[in-house]
């Protein structure tokens, strides 16, 4: 016969497991479009004032390079301020929409930063070490979704929509390409 706390050790694992993938599903979700809004912040690195700033970051010592992820948490901690003034103010909307902003814009300014510098960061024993862990972790997380029931449910409803929001994405399209049209001629 089974122990008492046994099963109902099992059953809460039972009960946790499938919220938490949920949970780690959409965390994963939300940090891969995050960490894409970088390729939006080399597209605007491409201008010469800011590509003489990339250049000069690239070129950085390993532990400055460092140094300079600190820079959005300083820089933007004012304005996390700010929104939790307009948040205390009664202003819940504005406070909210900064915050989310703020992790937005800091999310895609780490990971430039961190695509410039990488070559340097890994020549740091220590975060090497993280980052190998880090990546290890992320791997298993996402392999442990990819083979969960609400993960296997996500890509059969992503697979059996994608053609109807590609559909949807085109039309969109040339409907907006003939209005520019349209308005070129007049």
């Amino acid at each position: 016969m089974r122990n008492h706390s046994e099963v109902t050790r099992r059953y809460l694992k039972r009960l946790i497991t499938y919220p938490l993938l949920l949970l780690a599903g959409v965390v994963l979700l939300v940090e891969e479009a995050l960490w894409r809004l970088s390729a939006v912040l080399a597209f605007i690195g491409k201008l010469p004032v800011l590509r003489a700033i990339e250049a000069a970051v690239r070129g950085v010592s390993p532990y400055s390079a460092l140094a300079l992820f600190g820079l959005p948490a300083v820089c933007l901690a004012p304005v996390k301020l700010l929104a939790l003034y307009w948040l205390a103010g009664g202003h819940p909307v504005l406070g909210i929409g900064t915050i989310l902003t703020a992790k937005i814009a800091g999310t895609a300014l780490v990971a430039r930063l961190f695509q410039l510098t990488q070559p340097q960061l890994l020549s740091i024993g220590w975060f090497c070490w993280i980052y190998e862990r880090v990546l290890r972790l992320r791997a298993a997380a996402y392999a442990q979704w990819t083979n969960s029931v609400p993960g296997r449910w996500w890509r059969r409803t992503r697979e059996r929509n994608r053609h109807w929001i590609r559909l949807r994405w085109d039309a969109i399209r040339t409907r907006w390409r003939a209005r520019r049209r349209e308005t070129r001629v007049l």
